[in-house]
């Protein structure tokens, strides 16, 4: 049923050739990417390209050690402290100086989240960061570095937000010195370990080192993010010493690349799960049976063991271990039967009309593989599907979709909160881009989930979510954990995160 598909021929007779000529690494990291995002500003563009290259612009007041469990530790905060269950004081770090060598204060942290960023409903990153801050009614400058955040109502994740998208702190007089949202977003302020040198959308990305940055010194005097939309060519410039790392390396051409003494494989599952999304206002997609029948009809083991070589596990449904007492054990996850997806084709009265499936080329590991396997898994059940191979989002996006479409789900912070719903909630990408789903009982779920503190009531909270996505109105269909490989240069030691951020702060990167 999967198709075998050569994907890099020409690359990998070249990945076996002779040693490459190496670049100095020490002053240019040159890193191949499948696409870079349209705008440099966090608040508006959350995909996994943003969040791969702004992870270097900006920093958070709260870091994550994701090394340690997602442990919190300073971050351009160097302490915090609860007031009451509503209430989070933050300590700044002085000294801390943005891109353009002003310092920062407190006035640009209480802006970064204030009514012209994203705190009112016309700001241009409001849809976007309502999910993450929304619950934030106002930020008290108490002195020149020291910020108190106060909470609509009672708040269990106040710490977890401000180590989380959206947080990122920039210039107040550089965003307002800016012509507009969209200029502001080309060449951006913010206090991360290198700066906006030169951004070509579409083809590359520069950053430069921030020479003042508060922390370890920037290990590159440059990094280009140069889009290579074709795997092959990335692998063939990284094998030619073009680049000195690569993204989204399919598995099975992780062998021939470490053919190689000079080149190396690195990367794994992360906290995100490749999903199809589903548009359920119209249709047969909008029958909750047809929907189910397309998830019990789709082999994820098949799929594990062919297109990723089992270097990647099948997620006990729409969760993550990582939220701890919250996460539900006995959920039985994604079955497969396609006996039981027939039936209940049957039982809706599908009568064989096309059902459309949109993907892109390869913005994902193996995405058209994969959509192609999806897409013969269904027709066995009797889907008549109309696979449709789109060059961008936009076309993803085009309404009305009236079909189902490939998409992921990060974890930014574990809880539903910081997974399910900045993406499905009211203001999420699936409400407002794709304009798929609407369900009362799931916004009601995380409005209760973000004032609850109780982790019993919260884990019940999140089974009933379980049940939504799952049985009672499924918006998406989970497929496996998504898996980034990264082809790097033998000489860098690199270490990828659980989530798409590339680091390239000299804590987790260096060159031999």
């Amino acid at each position: 049923m999967l198709r075998a598909v050569p994907l890099a021929i020409a690359a990998v007779a070249m990945v076996a050739a002779g040693p490459a000529m190496a670049k100095d690494t020490a002053r240019e990291l040159v890193i191949a990417v499948q696409n870079n995002p349209p705008t440099l500003e966090p608040t508006i563009w959350t995909y996994n390209v943003s969040l791969r290259t702004l992870y270097n612009l900006y920093d958070f007041p709260i870091d994550t050690d994701f090394a340690a469990g997602w442990t919190l530790r300073p971050g351009l905060a160097t302490a915090w402290q609860r007031v009451d269950d509503r209430t989070l004081d933050l300590t700044l770090r002085e000294g801390v100086t943005f891109h353009d060598g002003t310092e920062m204060t407190a006035e640009d942290v209480a802006f970064s989240w204030g009514p012209e960023r994203i705190g009112n409903e016309d700001a241009p990153g409001h849809g976007t960061c309502s999910l993450y801050l929304g619950t934030i009614d106002r930020i008290e400058v108490l002195d020149r570095y020291k910020v108190r955040l106060v909470a609509k109502e009672p708040d269990p994740l106040l710490e977890r937000r401000m180590a989380s998208w959206c947080s990122q702190v920039v210039s107040k007089a550089a965003y307002e010195a800016a012509a507009d949202p969209d200029a502001w977003g080309l060449a951006p302020i913010g206090t991360g370990p290198y700066k906006v040198k030169e951004f070509v959308p579409g083809d590359r990305l520069v950053f430069e080192a921030h020479e003042s940055y508060w922390g370890e010194k920037p290990p590159f005097a440059t990094v280009r993010f140069q889009v290579v939309p074709e795997q092959a060519a990335r692998i063939a410039g990284l094998a030619a010493g073009d680049f000195q790392m690569i993204t989204e390396v399919d598995p099975d051409q992780i062998q021939a690349i470490e053919s190689r003494s000079d080149l190396n494989v690195v990367g794994g599952p992360i906290v995100n799960y490749r999903v199809l999304n589903i548009d359920t206002d119209k249709g047969w997609l909008a029958n909750v049976k047809v929907r189910r029948a397309l998830s019990l009809a789709i082999d994820r083991k098949l799929i594990v063991e062919q297109l990723w070589d089992n270097r990647v596990g099948i997620p006990n449904g729409f969760q993550w271990e990582a939220y701890g007492d919250t996460y539900v054990r006995d959920d039985i996850g994604p079955e497969y039967d396609p006996e039981k997806a027939k039936a209940l084709l049957a039982e809706a009265g599908y009568d064989g009309s096309p059902i459309a499936y949109r993907t892109q080329q390869g913005y994902y590991t193996a995405e058209i593989l994969s959509a192609q396997a999806i897409a013969d898994m269904w027709r066995a059940v009797g889907v008549n599907v109309d696979l449709q191979v789109k060059e961008n989002w936009g076309q993803i996006f085009a309404q009305p979709v009236d079909a189902v479409f490939n998409g992921s789900i990060n974890m930014n912070f574990p809880d539903m909160l910081g997974s399910l719903w900045p993406l499905y909630g009211p203001t999420g990408f699936i409400r407002t881009a794709a304009q798929a789903w609407d369900n009362q009982r799931f916004v009601e779920i995380g409005t209760e989930l973000t004032t609850e503190f109780d982790d019993e009531k919260r884990a019940a909270l999140h089974r009933e979510t379980l049940d939504i996505f799952h049985e009672v109105d499924p918006p998406s269909i989970v497929l496996h954990e998504l898996g980034m490989f990264y082809g790097i240069r033998d000489d860098i030691d690199w270490s990828p995160y659980p989530l798409p951020y590339m680091d390239l702060r000299a804590r987790n990167i260096t060159v031999r």
